[in-house]
């Protein structure tokens, strides 16, 4: 073979690497990523211009992501539905994150003296990605990493489920069945949208021993860098030594701050 045939042709380097990357699906994570605050729904144009993607293969990607449960369309505009949030999960419940996350949930424990969580939503539960709890303060009501609890009756998932379009949260609560808990347990469902929609104007959730007496918790949530809600980060201690006020006060107060900070090391 020639000098110059021997220029033109690829290197072997390179010719694994066209067969390793897959363009296909690296541009579905970019029309994924194309969403965020500013820019919940989109039409296909605006996703072609803000990805740079040809607007037939814009078409098809999102076509796919509609077909897989990940984006709806509507009045031909798309948006990105919960399911994106088990990406998410995935993402938080790896052993790297969980490493890098815990000794700042650690620290933030001790700070208030009493267990934090953070959750993310998967369909209608909650699933607990990471914890940390004071030693010798331990609940009855323990919260394990990968434990999942019921959305709508957790501060959590009500939290999470706050920053959901309302059709989307109506449609998933009519197919979901409330277990009472306790004697405070919510049932009634539009009393548990009104709470949904509280938490978003407020910004927290306190669940108040509606998972077991005695036991309270408050939420809020965890942004990416997209401005979108990935989890929520949550405070769980007895009634007996926090009551409503204190936990709208002064813990929603610390828990926002270290939201604040989890956030910067989220995507």
């Amino acid at each position: 073979m020639a000098s110059s045939e021997l220029r033109d042709h690829p290197s072997i380097a390179e010719e694994r690497l066209n067969r390793d990357f897959v363009t296909a699906f690296a541009r579905g994570l970019e029309v994924i990523q194309s969403f965020g605050a500013e820019n919940r729904a989109m039409t296909l144009s605006q996703v072609a211009e803000r990805t740079g993607i040809d607007r037939a293969v814009a078409r098809r990607l999102l076509l796919t992501l509609v077909e897989l449960g990940f984006a709806r369309l509507h009045e031909r505009r798309f948006e990105l539905t919960t399911r994106v949030l088990r990406l998410a999960y995935s993402f938080l419940s790896s052993a790297g994150l969980g490493a890098s996350l815990q000794p700042f949930l650690d620290e933030f424990a001790r700070s208030i003296g009493e267990t934090v969580s953070l959750a993310v939503l998967d369909d209608a539960e909650v699933v607990f990605v990471a914890r940390s709890d004071i030693p010798g303060r331990r609940l009855s009501y323990v919260v394990t990493t990968g434990m999942r609890l019921p959305a709508f009756s957790s501060a959590s998932g009500r939290m999470l489920l706050a920053h959901k379009p309302r059709a989307e949260v109506e449609r998933l609560l009519s197919r979901t069945r409330i277990i009472r808990y306790t004697r405070h347990t919510i049932m009634l469902k539009r009393e548990i949208l009104s709470l949904i929609a509280d938490s978003k104007a407020k910004g927290y959730c306190i669940n108040h021993e509606e998972l077991e007496d005695g036991l309270v918790s408050v939420s809020v949530p965890v942004f990416n860098r997209g401005g979108l809600v990935v989890a929520t980060l949550n405070a769980s201690t007895s009634s007996a030594r926090a009551n409503r006020e204190r936990l709208a006060g002064e813990f929603v107060s610390k828990l926002k701050g270290m939201a604040g900070e989890l956030s910067a090391m989220l995507p």
